[in-house]
């Protein structure tokens, strides 16, 4: 580093100001640039913030909103619903079916036939030691169930919890259980139906006289083989006519969802003797006014939604509003610093060509028919769903939608006289699946749109919280900041350049006053 001898004169010039001041001009362009690249940012952020905006919408909201269980909901009664209760989706046909249930789907239940611990002749629950005879410690419990192997090594504190845990991480498709109150202990399949069961086959003499005897599960297991093991029951209905089983009470069927609760009633015999039950109606229908609050609730998402996206186009641009350099901010108060940057952010997507194309294109989406569909309902403006009038019933202007313009607004009666006739017409219009956007509903054209614009705003501006350096704006920042440190090492060789000059006159000023005092007492002499 150069030495500064600026001073040595006398001559009482402020070196360091004229410099700084000198420079302060220089430096104009290099905060310009540095403005510019501010702007950038502020632009890639608001950018990416929009891109979660539109992934948010596209899968939380459009995505949901194209299922048929959103667009066909149904509504379903039964006629008793103490024998079965039904739910159905999209896929179901508004019928009424007809069931029977003769018998219901039932898993196994093996429990001891009574208490296990004889606490009369001293025996406690503390552990496996003290209540069972013939058990010690050292000793290993082993059987089998449903093929898996049970192994418990017996120590003084072990007791009949630790086979329950035992049993329960064997993965042996049962749930054990005792409960010390009842001094009971319970086996129960974790499944219904006839593949279901509880079977002890393969396990030791000792092992089953554990299970059978002191567990008291029945002391045929260890006598009789063929009473190891027991197996569950299919339910057994009548659907519409036919005869079917389930392995379960609760299973869909043709989507329908149906819950047995109870075997139907009877109402006598027929002739052969075999009981006559009574059949359950089960009325499937579509759900008119679930469709109407699933519109309207779309309808409300996709208009905050695009609120957002016409805010942004809309939004004020103040061009003689630049960022604070922080030169200008050490003059201005902090409320005075908010108000400006307020205004400086502001208007940075103002017109932006991707959100324009992209609110221009989700419009006309819904004002343009589906091509395939005939009658009178092939587009959203048919069945009461478009934009608001600029000028209400009143002749008033109507500053909301100017605001939000492309703002659609759902005529319910029209969109429920339309469901009264045509059921299907909402899914038509919003759910068909195409391979062309003229051919597809709108909310899957909307999903492709929203693809679309997802993909540009990358290309534009990056993934929000992910490393850019490909993005169109993080090339821009690149070029900045490379344009940025080529100024910076300008403006630093300038400053020192300064330095040196006013170093070298002050240096000949010193020369100078040096000689002027020799002169003057050459002469005084």
């Amino acid at each position: 580093m150069a030495i500064r001898t600026y001073g040595l004169s006398g001559s009482g010039m402020d070196v360091d100001q004229m410099v700084k001041d000198l420079m302060k001009a220089r430096r104009t362009s290099y905060d310009k640039v540095w403005q510019q690249k501010t702007q950038v940012e502020w632009k890639k952020k608001d950018f990416n913030t929009l891109y979660t905006l539109t992934q948010d919408f596209r899968n939380k909201v459009v995505f949901d909103f194209r299922k048929q269980s959103s667009l066909q909901p149904k509504a379903v009664s039964s006629t008793n619903d103490l024998v079965v209760s039904a739910t159905a989706n999209g896929d179901a046909a508004n019928v009424t079916h007809s069931l029977v249930v003769k018998r219901l789907a039932e898993g196994v239940t093996w429990t001891s036939s009574g208490s296990i611990t004889d606490t009369g002749n001293g025996k406690s629950k503390e552990s496996l030691v003290k209540q069972f005879d013939g058990i010690t410690a050292g000793s290993t419990l082993d059987f089998k169930i449903n093929g898996k192997q049970i192994e418990v090594k017996v120590t003084e504190e072990t007791s009949l919890n630790d086979v329950v845990s035992q049993i329960n991480n064997a993965g042996a498709g049962v749930k054990a259980n005792y409960d010390a109150t009842l001094d009971r202990f319970f086996l129960y399949s974790d499944t219904t139906g006839a593949a279901a069961g509880i079977d002890f086959t393969g396990s030791s003499a000792a092992g089953l006289n554990f299970l059978g005897e002191n567990l008291k599960l029945g002391s045929e297991i260890v006598t009789d083989p063929d009473k190891q093991s027991r197996s569950g029951k299919d339910a057994l209905i009548v659907l519409d006519g036919v005869e079917l089983t389930q392995s379960a009470n609760e299973f869909q069927i043709s989507g329908v969802s149906y819950n047995l609760k109870s075997v139907s009633a009877t109402s006598g015999t027929d002739a052969d003797g075999n009981p006559i039950y009574v059949s359950t109606q089960i009325n499937v229908k579509a759900d008119i006014e679930k469709t109407i609050a699933n519109v309207k609730a779309f309808i409300e998402d996709y208009n905050t939604f695009l609120s957002v996206y016409n805010g942004e186009l809309k939004e004020d641009k103040y061009r003689d509003f630049m960022p604070l350099t922080d030169a200008q901010r050490a003059d201005l108060k902090d409320s005075e610093i908010a108000a400006w940057e307020a205004k400086a952010k502001s208007g940075m997507l103002r017109q932006d060509p991707i959100l324009n194309q992209t609110v221009n294109s989700l419009r006309l989406s819904f004002v343009e028919p589906v091509k395939g569909l005939t009658g009178a309902y092939r587009s959203a403006v048919d069945i009461g769903i478009g934009t608001g009038a600029y000028i209400d019933s009143d002749g008033k202007f109507n500053a909301a939608d100017s605001k939000n313009p492309g703002k659609l607004y759902v005529n319910e009666k029209t969109l429920r006289e339309a469901l009264e006739e045509d059921p299907d017409a909402v899914f038509k219009i919003f759910g068909t699946s195409a391979d062309t956007a003229e051919d597809s509903g709108v909310a899957n054209r909307l999903y492709s749109q929203l693809n679309t614009a997802m993909s540009q705003l990358k290309d534009e501006a990056g993934l929000p919280d992910a490393v850019d350096v490909q993005s169109n704006l993080a090339k821009r920042l690149t070029s900045y900041n490379d344009r940025l440190t080529s100024m910076m090492n300008s403006l630093a060789a300038t400053e020192e350049r300064y330095y040196n000059q006013f170093n070298a006159m002050e240096a000949a000023l010193s020369r100078l006053s040096s000689q002027s005092s020799w002169l003057m007492q050459q002469f005084s002499q």
